[in-house]
């Protein structure tokens, strides 16, 4: 008797508990989802049935109509922005209320999580000011030189397999295998070959960051919806192994050009070291800055030099950010290639047209510039398949959006359904139809609305500061690939139906190898 009184009293403190919680949007007038019991939508999370992707996607697709839309994880309110107009504000407009991502880090726990993409306030101001000029077109331009002999070095590997009678690839693994040799030469300047050692340390490092687990999983959640829980409890969230891997990198690169100028070179390590140990990066007469970097770079400011932890940490995200994006890019982009062959063939004609014209066989710096086509390529598969495909902010102060009665609280998650806006028929004509020439006269792809929507970088001050680098890395790869080989799918059914997406991933990743045919082209 006196068992089946308590469990009524708690049964009726749970009850309570529960509509108490689940009533915070309801109090604040705001639409919403009605929630699961207890997990909210933490549960369609944990069961990972749908892709990251893919979850937000199917939310948006049942609510669309609604500009802004409450959602609780557990007991956490968090808020789903629907409309392009009031994404601008977040993202541009009322930036200042919304400029940190709301992931935490402990930089005594994991140091290499100081880096840009997770700093917070203050501090990913300054560093962000700092980072800016490393991304200038005077300094990739600077660095081409050595991303061009990754791309040969893909070129002779291709056509010494196929040769040897083993035409058949999976691209997104060779790709990777691309992006890491550039990453590990313009980031680091080790002159690593990937390509044709698959068990180099590089690529073996860059498996297990993006390898798939259930520990990995939980983590992820934990970081995006109780990143408090994380740092209480001090969890490392950067393995030991692969911190003592990156850190050691770093201190050689670092020691072996200080001690030998001669090992000076211009690359993405050559120009955090400047920061290191100057404070500024140099600008170059090829360089385009802002306003408050060029004012910056002129007065030389006596600001805080780089520390050896930040210079590593800032490593790391470059080395993450890079390889893995630019490669899946690179691979969807020509998954879709092969699906539409006279688009294919369209992009070659681009390339050699171009290459005739300056009378060479080199794809330099200002050929690739040239390449307008490839690039709407490039971008309608950005469009289609955003490899970030949910973008997320946290409200750093009470905020009230336009023309609306909506407060949304200080400390309030932030999520912006990428994928879902680029997919949504209401803003593309034919979503899901690959059509590169939407970008011929427009930046975001002629998509019917206002407001921001095509947002495969980010937007605003607060974008992907290295979006450059990635679409200079993933055009050269395809260019130098198209260049010389044609390309199909060697599962015939995907020319009709869309691939399955990898649902423990963040990012949007096929969830089954795309294996593509190679021929050398006559």
């Amino acid at each position: 008797m006196i068992l089946f009184a308590l469990l009524a009293i708690l049964a009726v403190v749970i009850y309570f508990t529960n509509q108490h919680y689940f009533s915070y949007w309801t109090n604040r007038g705001f639409p919403y989802k009605e929630p699961t019991f207890f997990l909210g939508e933490l549960k369609g999370m944990i069961t990972m049935k749908k892709s990251f992707g893919d979850f937000f996607t199917h939310i948006y697709e049942n609510y669309k109509n609604k500009k802004l839309l409450g959602l609780y994880f557990t007991y956490r309110p968090t808020l789903l922005v629907n409309d392009p107009m009031l994404i601008q504000e977040i993202m541009i407009k009322d930036f200042t209320s919304f400029h940190d991502r709301g992931f935490p880090v402990d930089e005594e726990i994991d140091p290499l999580g100081g880096h840009l993409f997770l700093l917070a306030g203050q501090r990913w101001r300054d560093l962000r000011v700092k980072l800016s000029p490393t991304f200038t077109s005077g300094k990739l331009k600077g660095m081409y030189p050595a991303i061009n002999d990754c791309g040969h070095v893909l070129q002779n590997y291709i056509e010494k397999e196929v040769k040897n009678g083993n035409d058949v690839f999976d691209a997104r693994d060779l790709l990777a295998r691309f992006t890491t040799t550039v990453i590990s030469s313009v980031a680091f300047g080790i002159e690593n070959d990937c390509i044709n050692d698959p068990n180099n340390i590089f690529r073996k490092m860059g498996l297990k960051i993006f390898q798939p687990s259930f520990r990995q999983m939980v983590q992820d959640i934990l970081g995006m919806f109780v990143p408090s829980v994380l740092i209480k409890l001090k969890i490392k969230q950067i393995p030991q192994d692969i911190e003592d891997f990156f850190m050691s990198v770093v201190k050689q690169s670092i020691d072996r050009r200080e001690n030998n100028k001669e090992l000076e070179r211009k690359d993405f390590m050559q120009l955090l070291i400047q920061l290191k140990n100057q404070g500024y990066v140099s600008a170059d007469k090829d360089d385009e800055i802002d306003d408050k970097i060029k004012e910056h770079d002129n007065k030389k400011l006596e600001t805080k030099k780089l520390t050896f932890n930040e210079v590593a940490a800032q490593t790391f995200l470059f080395f993450v950010a890079g390889f893995e994006t630019s490669s899946s890019t690179s691979n969807l982009c020509l998954f879709e290639l092969c699906r539409h062959p006279e688009i294919q063939k369209k992009v070659q004609k681009e390339i050699d047209e171009a290459l005739k014209a300056a009378n060479t066989n080199e794809i330099t710096y200002d050929i690739l510039q040239d390449l307008k086509y490839l690039e709407c390529c490039v971008d309608e598969a950005l469009r289609k398949y955003p490899i970030v495909p949910v973008l997320i902010r946290e409200c750093t102060k009470d905020h009230t959006f336009s023309e609306t009665n909506w407060t949304v609280e200080k400390g309030t998650t932030i999520f912006l359904p990428v994928q879902a806006l680029q997919r949504d028929p209401n803003i593309y004509d034919n979503p899901m139809e690959f059509i590169p020439e939407r970008f011929i006269d427009s930046p975001t792809g002629n998509g019917n609305s206002k407001g921001l929507y095509y947002l495969p970088f980010g937007d605003g001050p607060r974008n992907c500061i290295g979006a450059r680098m990635g679409k200079l890395q993933t055009k050269l790869g395809l260019a130098m690939m198209l260049s010389k080989f044609s390309f199909e799918l060697v599962d015939k059914s995907l020319l009709t139906k869309e691939f399955e997406v990898h649902p423990n991933q963040f990012i949007l990743t096929p969830k089954d190898n795309i294996m593509m045919k190679v021929k050398v082209r006559q």
